[in-house]
């Protein structure tokens, strides 16, 4: 029976169909939305000098003298680098009637639709307080000076230990007119994949500083939203990170907690974005929290082992490191996390989406390390990495030039990393025509599908749990860019795709959701734009 939900109903009428995805009606230029907020400040702190870079193209000046940050220890010197990673300006492309500004995490489009904040409890050289982040002088902007405001924070996350016990928080929300501005009701996906990426970043650079991440999607949406005196209308806090120093993580601590289950609304006025009612408005209202924490009923292993076990009678190909540190069966491949292990921020400053893969084949071992560094990062050498709930999240992998492996649709069991054929042969023209006819999809050689059981997804988590799936599979997708821009290969992530034919390739149910796609492949061309 089909659950009376608004992320299900949302969910269906956000397809992409080949019949009607010449629907759009079209962007009006004058009305795009400025992708940043416009702070000003007479009391700014200052970030800048804190980067690693000489000139400095913030101050102009050469690198001053501020030394490395220190392990460990949460400081402005931390801060700087840990928030430049997350979400700073790492390349400027001229334009009118402004300047792209390309940021640390991809976007969708190039509209970062994602903001940060910064909440701070205990941090030397910054006053307790919250702080809106300004990306293009990278500084802090301090917003409110009460020596509480971690408090109220951690209130707002059910008293969360983790977050209670950080010293300073990011708070990352989506501002939905930046991206529903071009991609209509379809926005709330990109919104929640792009806030992933940012995630994705921010976690990935707490180990390199000797810290911990803390992660939450689980807060009462009205008092985060006042805490950063929000627009509900305009924008919405998605999900929390703290910086706390290493050892056990406090408890209580969770990352995802129920919502209700809200019948749609009607959808019949829904448009390719001339809504004065959007439907996202709608799915992100169902998903909100209420001020008592609900109570989760832990199904956690019971899950995880389910995906373990799918097509486990297919056999399959392990990917995982041996005990001698070797992975996917390949003698001599390092697992040490590689060059992404070794300096995450180097990788992340230099990121950039694949636009275009030349044809040829795919060492198995670069594959191998791709997508360990990507399911496995704390036996990659990428220390421990949170996630929302990842136990509804199914991914596939669709292969078609990587030595070793014959072409088809495999299965990846998560924990084991082994690849089970689900289905033999997988032609470029259908990878392509997936992927709306990007060549991106028909020139890679291989290709990511995350999927899950929406229904069955719903019932555990409520409405809410639309968010918890973008926002893992946002976050797996970094890792997937990253690590294989580390290999010396491209990436490059897609959130637009013909839903119900995915499913079709895949041998799954319409029923199910396809929430992101990752094309993988020999790059053509160093970097390119968002």
């Amino acid at each position: 029976m089909t659950v009376d939900s608004t992320a299900i109903a949302y969910h269906h009428a956000t397809k992409y169909a080949p019949e009607t995805i010449g629907n759009h009606p079209g962007l009006d230029w004058g009305r795009q939305p400025v992708p940043y907020k416009a702070y000003d400040s007479l009391t700014p702190i200052e970030l800048a000098s804190y980067l690693p870079f000489d000139p400095n193209p913030f101050t102009g000046k050469a690198r001053a003298d501020e030394g490395e940050p220190r392990d460990g220890a949460v400081e402005l010197n931390t801060v700087s680098r840990w928030l430049f990673a997350s979400y700073g300006i790492t390349g400027v492309i001229p334009n009118q009637p402004r300047p792209t500004y390309l940021r640390a995490a991809p976007s969708a489009g190039g509209l970062y639709p994602a903001e940060a904040y910064l909440v701070v409890r205990d941090c030397a050289g910054c006053e307790p307080g919250l702080y809106g982040y300004d990306p293009r002088r990278h500084r802090l902007v301090p917003l409110w000076d009460d020596p509480d405001v971690a408090k109220h924070l951690a209130a707002a996350c059910f008293d969360d230990a983790a977050i209670a016990a950080a010293g300073v928080a990011l708070v990352v929300t989506g501002v939905f007119e930046r991206s529903r501005w071009r991609y209509g009701e379809r926005a709330y996906r990109r919104i929640l994949l792009d806030s992933g990426h940012l995630l994705g970043n921010a976690c990935l650079m707490a180990p390199a500083l000797g810290l911990r991440a803390s992660l939450t999607a689980a807060f009462c949406d009205e008092r985060l939203d006042e805490l950063l005196r929000l627009d509900p209308d305009q924008e919405g806090a998605l999900a929390v990170v703290g910086l706390n120093v290493r050892g056990p993580a406090e408890r209580p601590h969770w990352s995802a907690l129920p919502s209700a289950r809200v019948a749609p609304p009607d959808l019949s006025a829904a448009t390719d974005g001339n809504s004065d009612a959007p439907l996202l408005h709608a799915l992100h209202a169902a998903g909100r929290l209420p001020s008592e924490r609900p109570r989760l009923i832990p199904r956690g292993e019971e899950l995880s082992e389910g995906l373990e076990a799918r097509y486990g009678w297919t056999g399959g190909t392990t990917i995982a490191p041996d005990s001698s540190g070797q992975g996917g069966g390949v003698p001599g491949v390092a697992w040490d996390g590689g060059a992404l292990g070794r300096d995450p921020f180097h990788a992340i400053l230099h990121r950039r989406s694949t636009r275009r893969f030349q044809r040829g084949t795919m060492r198995r071992e670069q594959l191998a390390r791709v997508l360990a560094a990507a399911y496995a990062p704390e036996t990659h050498g990428l220390g421990e990495q949170p996630a929302i709930d990842r136990n509804h999240l199914m991914t596939f992998v669709a292969v078609v030039d990587v030595e070793g492996l014959d072409a088809g649709v495999y299965y990846l069991a998560p924990h084991g990393l082994e690849l089970r054929l689900v289905r033999p042969g997988c032609s470029r023209e259908a990878l392509q025509f997936l992927c709306l006819g990007q060549e991106l999809g028909g020139d890679a050689t291989a290709v990511v599908f995350h999927t899950a059981d929406l229904e069955e997804t719903v019932k555990h988590l409520g409405d809410r749990a639309y968010r918890y799936l973008h926002l893992d599979a946002g976050m797996i997708g970094e890792r997937l860019d990253l690590a294989a821009l580390a290999e010396g290969c491209g990436a490059s992530g897609i959130g637009g795709f013909f839903d119900d034919q995915v499913t079709d390739l895949l041998g799954i149910p319409r029923e199910q959701a396809v929430v992101y796609v990752t094309t993988l492949g020999l790059p053509q061309e160093a970097g390119g734009e968002e």
